[in-house]
């Protein structure tokens, strides 16, 4: 990772700026309107399963996503938790 990646990262990171990737991702659950798991997240993005999964964790931590549950997964067929979006009258998972 270059130096550059880093400091995008950091900065990403510390002010909740949600990039690219995350973006995609965030725009894809509220287009499904379903909640995902991150393998579906994959498949429908072509995104590599650490990139989902990094992302994914960045828009929790920024209370852009939350997870709601557990349930088979479409792809794998295992047991996995499952995201959607945060909206804007929820606030840390509380409906206001």
């Amino acid at each position: 990772m270059t130096s550059t990646s880093r400091e995008a990262y950091k900065k990403i990171s510390d002010d909740g700026t949600v990039g690219q990737q995350a973006q995609h991702i965030l725009f894809l659950l509220k287009f499904k309107g379903v909640p995902m798991t991150n393998k579906e997240i994959q498949k429908s993005t072509g995104l590599e399963i650490s990139s989902v999964s990094g992302r994914v964790n960045d828009l929790k931590k920024h209370g852009k996503v939350m997870v709601v549950g557990k349930r088979p997964c479409e792809i794998t067929g295992n047991t996995a938790s499952i995201v959607r979006p945060i909206t804007a009258i929820e606030y840390k998972g509380e409906k206001l």
